[in-house]
């Protein structure tokens, strides 16, 4: 069997699985490039516009632009390879 995992297609969001966790309050876990890869695990608060970008904010205060995740529940950015 081969090692495989669930990807993004090419070119892809993550922005529609972000907000399908937010309406339905569900935890995301979640990795984003941050100078280095960083983990935030959390309810989605708001989802909002800064500086032109869409961003998250998790019920802690973290705030992270949806085009910066690496992973969210174990789905990986398509051109993400490192882990």
């Amino acid at each position: 069997m081969s090692d495989s995992r669930k990807t993004l297609p090419a070119k892809g969001s993550f922005f529609e699985q972000v907000f399908s966790l937010y309406e339905q309050r569900q935890v995301a876990s979640v990795l984003y490039d941050d100078n280095g890869v960083t983990r935030a695990n959390g309810l989605i608060a708001e989802i909002f516009d800064k500086d032109g970008d869409k961003w998250i904010r998790l019920e802690d205060g973290t705030e992270i632009r949806i085009s910066s995740l690496i992973a969210v529940n174990g789905t990986f950015s398509s051109d993400y390879s490192e882990c």
